[in-house]
């Protein structure tokens, strides 16, 4: 009988948090930099997953994590409801892809899209998030998220995230297995 280690899950859990969310301060660089973070963060966040999914190998992986980020979103004041529920269905869409396919690679990316969800009011409140990031970040910056607040930056951010899942989980299983 296979023992579960909770406390490695509990760190990877936290280091996926940590990854995530530090992937986002690029963010400060250039306004394609935050539209872009969720993927970067699809792939370094990769190496967390792997390992949670390695250690839990049932269902709830894709589910907890994106529980978890969604509430420390929420607790932060960096998301509302909203986000947090979008991360757990996008967690457990991952886990019942993980379940009919077997394959982590097909998995994780479901789940790396949820992260967009932090980002969506650039799509549905674009006058809101405009403002709030000219107030924040001033009026170059704002006018440059514009550009990519419209339903093909949308789409290509979310094709973009997919692949770059697809790919870090794929990096990681293979350098994993190569040890």
């Amino acid at each position: 009988m296979n023992k579960i280690n909770y406390f490695s899950i509990v760190g990877f859990t936290a280091l996926y948090v940590v990854t995530v969310f530090a992937t986002a301060f690029l963010g400060y660089l250039h306004p394609f930099c935050w539209v872009g973070f969720p993927a970067l963060a699809a792939l370094l966040g990769a190496y967390a997953y792997y390992h949670v999914a390695m250690r839990w190998p049932k269902f709830g992986v894709g589910t907890l994590l994106g529980l978890v980020f969604g509430l420390f979103l929420l607790v932060t004041g960096e998301g509302d409801a909203v986000t947090l529920g979008i991360m757990t269905v996008a967690g457990v869409v991952s886990d019942i892809v993980r379940k009919l396919t077997d394959r982590l690679d097909y998995a994780y990316p479901v789940l790396a899209i949820g992260v967009i969800g932090w980002l969506l009011p650039l799509w549905t409140r674009t006058d809101w998030y405009h403002d709030g990031a000219a107030e924040e970040l001033g009026d170059d910056y704002a006018d440059g998220l514009m550009l990519l607040a419209n339903w093909w930056g949308l789409l290509l951010i979310i094709a973009v995230t997919a692949f770059m899942g697809y790919l870090g989980i794929r990096l990681v299983a293979r350098f994993i297995k190569s040890k």
